[in-house]
């Protein structure tokens, strides 16, 4: 079969042509894409809970006070959710007329009781009396004297009295107002120590078994101000009817304590595991419809690894899969790369 030539204007043409083609090929630069990177590092991750709770008074350093005899409030010298300091005033009561009425009888009893012993004594004497006289006579002077130590350690001796603060306390409960009548084992109001508290901490349901007395905590108030180190102190078997979780209780003592204010709320970070790891910067791990990845650079160019990851903390999270520590992964321009692509590395955290 013949074969055809091209006339030499056109060869010359399609010659100039390709030549053209490769030129411009040569002359446009390959893409690539800048890039920061970080190491591979083998971390410490902690598992950690978020929770919330409430500073509550400490229910075993909780102290009410209230009167022994009836009596009538006649002034208040504090008032709800105020500090007090030990021995301060807290009201001021007087003494019912019934109570002073007991009083007075209490004593004349006790006159008597004395005088019937001086008699019994000198009949006694004058063998008058016998030995069950004398005794009856002894022991109902006891009984008089008795009865009116009573009296007066409730009180009732005296005309008014103050009561004072047992020791440093918040005032967390005030049921009487000047001009009460209070009657005898009535509550006047409650304290709560002010260098003991409780935080109260809400649990899932899910997460109260993940959760054990010694687990240590970090609370920080929700509102600002410095965190507190602390360890769980017990969690309740049983759902809050209030709040539909679980009770965590952390109790706090000493400083710590009294700088908290009862009804406040703080967040709870209670650390359940720990685990060492393959960890990355979490801006390094991608996610698509084939799972998490990221990129690591080998050689000026991207190459795609799939991985799992487990616990988050701090910007760090633990990864699984074909990498090694060293290894320098991808954490900014992460978006833009694909497979093979060629990057310009820029400086980035390796901390």
């Amino acid at each position: 079969m013949k074969q055809r030539r091209l006339p030499p204007l056109a060869l010359s043409t399609v010659l100039l042509l390709a030549a053209g083609a490769a030129h411009g090929a040569a002359a446009r630069p390959a893409v690539s894409v800048q890039a920061q990177v970080a190491p591979v590092q083998q971390r410490t991750l902690d598992e950690t809970l978020t929770v919330y709770g409430k500073v509550e008074p400490d229910p075993e350093r909780l102290h009410a006070l209230t009167t022994l005899s009836a009596g009538e409030v006649r002034r208040l010298y504090v008032g709800l959710g105020q500090r007090v300091a030990a021995g301060q005033a807290l009201l001021e009561l007087s003494t019912a007329p019934q109570a002073r009425l007991s009083y007075q009888q209490a004593k004349g009893k006790l006159d008597n009781a004395r005088t019937q012993l001086a008699q019994t004594e000198d009949l006694f004497k004058e063998q008058l009396a016998t030995r069950v006289d004398l005794a009856n006579a002894r022991q109902a002077l006891r009984n008089a004297q008795a009865e009116l130590a009573a009296l007066r350690a409730q009180g009732a001796g005296g005309t008014v009295r103050v009561l004072r603060a047992p020791e440093a306390a918040v005032v967390t409960q005030l049921d009487v107002a000047p001009g009460a009548l209070a009657q005898p084992g009535q509550p006047l109001l409650m304290l709560g120590a002010q260098d003991h508290v409780w935080v109260r901490l809400g649990l899932e349901p899910e997460d109260a078994a993940r959760v054990a007395a010694g687990m240590p905590v970090r609370l920080t108030p929700v509102f600002g101000g410095s965190a507190i180190t602390a360890r769980i102190a017990q969690v309740h078997a049983v759902i809050n009817p209030s709040t539909h979780l679980v009770d965590a209780v952390v109790r706090i003592e000493g400083r710590a304590a009294s700088v908290l204010i009862p009804g406040s709320w703080l967040r709870g970070a209670i650390r359940v595991r720990a685990q060492r790891a393959l960890a990355v910067p979490r801006s390094a791990v991608l996610n698509d419809a084939r799972g998490d990845y990221l990129f690591v650079v080998e050689q000026g160019r991207a190459r795609r690894v799939a991985v799992r990851t487990g616990i988050e903390q701090d910007g760090w999270i633990g990864v699984q899969g074909a990498l090694r520590v060293g290894q320098r992964v991808v954490i900014a321009g992460n978006y833009e790369l694909h497979d093979g692509m060629a990057v310009r590395v820029g400086a980035g955290p390796t901390r």
